[in-house]
């Protein structure tokens, strides 16, 4: 924007509008202050930036030019003084604004001639428009840009917003952005693509990159560098808890009727890929020894009855992994195993309207990670040799009538907080 000093300079002496500010700024010591009608604005300084720079990105982004005094005059910056201002800024906008705002910052020194024609060197700041969050000062509310003003914005103009940008997207198609495109992992990513379409993939006929975006694994933040989705970091990288906190799975055994750390026997945490996650998981109950396991004689020798049905605690699990709201930062899932019970708790309640007696009659499950199912018709189960999700909707009543033939009692399914838990009762 107002990409060579002429226009730059045209747009300066035209004045302040929608998406033109300009401040000039003094110096006492190294502490920056905003001179505005004559005088320094002070303490004030650090709120006046944060406030300007959440409206730009709020808006349709814009230029703030350091400076430039209120009559439109070129007064310029010392240079001494120009680096520490720019890293004044860049503080500014990490650490005083909610969410950060760093990467949508682009710096210019530019030398912009007085009223004398005598060259003042100037800081051009560009503030790129927000794609995926509205930005606030710390402990206030955002502020957006009308004409030459910040204004702070309703809670019903907030939510114009997130609608206009579609900001509502799920979490799967947002881009993380601590993480970079080589987080996801290229061999993992063939291997799949080779399943799934039934050929070795051929980055001449759709670059890498390209590919990603298109399936939705990666995306361009607002200066145009891509990052991984967290729908990419949970299939495609071996570490998806590094940038999404909690995508993992916490198994805890327990010898007594409650949770106590005195009482238990067992613990384990499982990271990696979601499949990763399924599969390990499915592992551990399959082989572990603290799953009890009822036994009788008859003519045939000794016979085994499984305390769980492995199709019932796949689908529970499956269903954990992919029904959770990964917008919780922090939380993961449970799996608690009693004497008499398996615990499985993920975060986020029943998404949408969804109720526990609408999926115990049968009503078709609104899925709040669309996508990642999607994926995950694509992986086949070594336990039921058919794939993680099918389309119709049938895993929970095929979960509810698996375990009634195990226990003879159906799964319990209970909404507490912000989570979901479901209980499974051993037949032993």
């Amino acid at each position: 924007m107002y990409d060579t000093p002429d226009e730059l300079l045209r747009e300066i002496l035209a004045g302040e509008d929608s998406l033109l500010d300009l401040k000039e700024v003094a110096f006492k010591g190294k502490k920056a202050l905003f001179i505005a009608k004559g005088s320094a604005a002070g303490n004030k300084t650090q709120r006046e930036l944060a406030k300007d720079l959440c409206c730009f990105a709020n808006t349709e982004g814009g230029v703030i030019v350091f400076g430039v005094r209120d009559d439109r005059e070129r007064v310029g910056i010392p240079e001494e003084h120009m680096e520490n201002f720019q890293q004044f800024i860049v503080n500014i906008a990490q650490n005083n604004i909610d969410p950060p705002m760093g990467h949508l910052l682009l710096f210019n020194r530019v030398l912009l001639p007085d009223s004398s024609g005598k060259a003042k060197l100037c800081l051009k700041l560009e503030i790129k428009r927000a794609l995926y969050s509205i930005h606030a000062p710390k402990k206030q509310r955002p502020y957006w840009r009308i004409a030459d003003h910040c204004v702070e914005m309703t809670i019903e103009q907030q939510a114009r917003i997130f609608e206009r940008r579609g900001m509502i997207a799920s979490f799967e198609e947002r881009p993380i952005f601590s993480a970079r495109l080589k987080d996801l992992e290229e061999e993992r990513f063939r291997s799949y693509y080779q399943v799934r379409y039934g050929e070795t993939y051929d980055a001449g006929a759709v670059s890498y990159d390209r590919l990603l975006q298109n399936l939705k694994l990666a995306a361009a933040d607002e200066t145009g560098n891509l990052h991984p989705t967290g729908l990419g970091l949970l299939l495609f990288s071996s570490r998806p808890e590094e940038w999404i906190p909690g995508a993992y799975i916490d198994i805890a055994v327990y010898d007594g009727a409650e949770p106590d750390a005195d009482r238990q026997r067992d613990a384990k945490v499982i990271g990696g890929t979601v499949v990763k996650q399924i599969e390990q998981t499915m592992d551990y109950l399959r082989v572990s020894p603290f799953l009890p396991t009822a036994a009788s004689k008859d003519g045939m020798g000794r016979l085994d009855h499984p305390s769980y049905s492995l199709r019932a605690l796949q689908e529970a699990v499956t269903n954990a992994v992919v029904h959770r709201d990964y917008n919780i930062r922090g939380a993961q899932i449970r799996l608690f195993i009693f004497p008499e019970r398996i615990e499985i708790s993920n975060p986020g309640r029943l998404h949408n309207t969804l109720t526990p007696p609408d999926l115990f009659a049968g009503c078709q499950p609104v899925r709040r990670n669309q996508m990642l199912s999607g994926f995950l018709r694509d992986y086949i189960s070594p336990i039921t040799q058919r794939s993680y999700m099918e389309g119709r909707g049938e895993g929970f009543l095929t979960m509810v009538r698996e375990c009634k033939k195990i226990s003879n009692r159906p799964p319990k399914l209970e909404i507490i907080g912000d989570s979901v838990k479901l209980t499974i009762w051993s037949a032993v």
